[in-house]
């Protein structure tokens, strides 16, 4: 009865111990949000909760809230930041570096910190609606060696929407684009599963064809091209499946204003329209 009792409190003080550890780490948590919260990024626009500050209400809220979960699953995929900014005039804000949409976008990129360290490859995507210019800045480790691929991005994706009057259509191309490019991560219509797919019972024909004419040599290795091709479709769906769980857990304002401490190299892309 006695060990029964030292037992129990053994237990007792187990679980305590569990419940204090359980309830630190959300305090830390709120309080490095805080921190992140309080940094000035005077005299630039100070950025919203999320990746996307839109401060021209170019964006429906629904896509707007479709591109941060975009951004939220790349940057926890891949590790790399990208950041969009609209705002109406980079005149709007005294004291920047505001002579040209290069030097706003280089100094609101290295005063936000895009991009976490130390690889430092973030991405801003920067309009200025009524300066009709828009700006791709790249971080520091690309140095100049993407700028074609930035400039790809706004010249064939961006400015022909923006010139049609279609920002938010241009913006959501243009995110499309950098996630693609700088994060290797796309969106919409999975080509590669659709042609699997079709390719599955069209190999599977011919292999029973094979069989059944004789060539079963043939035959064997369609049958080991199916085994592949299936394979290769379990690994897409399985990878399907995990990004839809991992993108189920963002929510709004969860990025909480902080970006990773990154800078500008000065290289990218800028448009007009």
């Amino acid at each position: 009865m006695k060990t029964e009792f030292l037992w129990s409190l053994v237990v007792l003080v187990m679980l305590s111990s569990l419940g204090v550890a359980q309830e630190e780490p959300p305090a830390a948590v709120g309080a490095e949000q805080g921190l992140a919260q309080q940094k000035n990024y005077a005299p630039y626009p100070e950025p919203d909760s999320g990746y996307v500050t839109d401060l021209a209400g170019l964006l429906p809220p629904e896509e707007e809230e479709q591109i941060e979960q975009w951004l939220w699953d790349v940057e926890a995929k891949t590790g790399v930041e990208i950041a969009v900014v609209i705002i109406n005039s980079i005149k709007d804000y005294p004291g920047s570096a505001n002579d040209s949409i290069e030097s706003f976008a280089t100094g609101l990129f290295d005063k936000y910190g895009i991009g976490n360290l130390p690889k430092d490859d973030g991405v801003l995507l920067l309009v200025a609606r009524n300066d009709r210019e828009a700006r791709i800045e790249l971080g520091k480790s690309y140095g100049r060696s993407r700028d074609a691929d930035a400039v790809a991005i706004m010249d064939g994706r961006i400015i022909p929407q923006f010139k049609e009057d279609r920002y938010n259509k241009g913006i959501i191309e243009g995110v499309r684009g950098l996630m693609a490019e700088f994060a290797g991560v796309r969106v919409g219509v999975n080509w590669q599963l659709i042609a699997l797919i079709v390719a599955i019972p069209i190999v599977g024909a011919i292999a029973f064809s094979l069989f059944k004419s004789g060539k079963r040599g043939w035959g064997w290795v369609c049958v080991g091209i199916l085994i592949i091709l299936v394979l290769a479709v379990l690994r897409i769906l399985a990878i399907l499946v995990k990004s839809s769980d991992s993108s189920g857990s963002w929510s709004s304002g969860g990025f909480g204003g902080g970006f990773g401490g990154g800078s500008s190299g000065g290289g990218g892309a800028t448009g007009s329209w």
